[in-house]
């Protein structure tokens, strides 16, 4: 059930809020960081900045006066990709790879394609009505 632990030594559930079973021998877990973001506490922001430079990686704008850049990694390996500013990191799915991303683009392309396509022919056929005399 969301929001709530079940203590290991007798098995009873209890509210996120509550700390310790009535049991007590049971603590709430504490909560995991996922295996793949465990790359964000191997390198300090300071080391990230360095190897990757100061802007975002896709949109090349620098941190914000009151916010850092991203760090970003792939979800499924774990591996550091560089720094993002908020709203790409934000745009950018995390199941997204290279192939992904080209064939998405791909998509975006031959959509604009044939938009451009319809007004073409739509504006070519249009005629002005005759005069009323």
């Amino acid at each position: 059930m969301a929001g709530t632990w079940t203590c290991r030594s007798c098995g009873a559930s209890w509210p996120r809020t509550k700390q310790r079973c009535d049991c007590g021998k049971g603590r709430r877990p504490t909560r995991r960081r996922p295996a793949h973001a465990r790359v964000l506490d191997e390198m300090p922001y300071e080391d990230w900045v360095a190897l990757y430079g100061e802007v975002c990686g896709i949109c090349g704008r620098p941190p914000g006066p009151r916010r850092r850049l991203d760090r970003d990694h792939d979800h499924r390996t774990g591996a550091a990709r560089g720094l993002l500013c908020h709203l790409c990191n934000r745009s950018l799915p995390a199941r997204v790879d290279a192939r992904w991303l080209r064939r998405a683009a791909a998509y975006l392309d031959q959509a604009e394609r044939t938009a451009r396509k319809e007004r073409d022919r739509g504006a070519g056929g249009l005629e002005k009505p005759p005069d009323a005399a």
